[in-house]
């Protein structure tokens, strides 16, 4: 059987960093910069995937912006600007949900535990699914009403 060529590169520590050693040439490896062509000058240059993500903050007002999905929301996706109103009037609804559901499981826990499969079985139902995402949308309109 024949052995594997030995390596061109191997790892060395240096003031304690590992550094990659081109065997070749003796020194540190450097990963070759990419260079890109310049575009035609009548076409605009394609900017990376990273800078075209839309920002969560709106840049008129400077407040946070909702992005809605198809899964709550029958308009979905969509942005909502949300004005110190909206994040303060959610903020409470939010508190007030969790609240009431720590709250529900604690008691059907105690007295009745087969009712903490209930959410469970209204996640299969197509109807139930309907009712809730028809209440999430008719509130984001009126959210967005108010916002505009």
């Amino acid at each position: 059987m024949t052995d594997a060529p030995p390596s061109r590169y191997k790892v060395v520590e240096r003031g304690r960093r590992l550094v990659v050693i081109d065997t070749r040439t003796g020194q540190p490896a450097v990963r070759e910069p990419v260079v890109r062509a310049p575009s035609p000058s009548g076409t605009p240059a394609v900017r990376p995937v990273e800078t075209m993500t839309p920002s969560s903050v709106d840049d008129r007002s400077g407040s946070a912006i909702l992005t809605t999905s198809r899964l709550y929301d029958l308009k979905g996706p969509r942005r909502i600007v949300m004005s110190d109103n909206f994040s303060n009037r959610l903020g409470r609804a939010l508190g007030g949900w969790i609240i009431a559901l720590f709250i529900f499981v604690a008691v059907t826990a105690l007295f009745f535990p087969w009712l903490l499969l209930l959410p469970l079985v209204m996640l299969f139902q197509p109807k139930a699914r309907a009712v809730f995402r028809q209440w999430i949308t008719a509130r984001l309109d009126e959210t967005d009403r108010t916002a505009s």
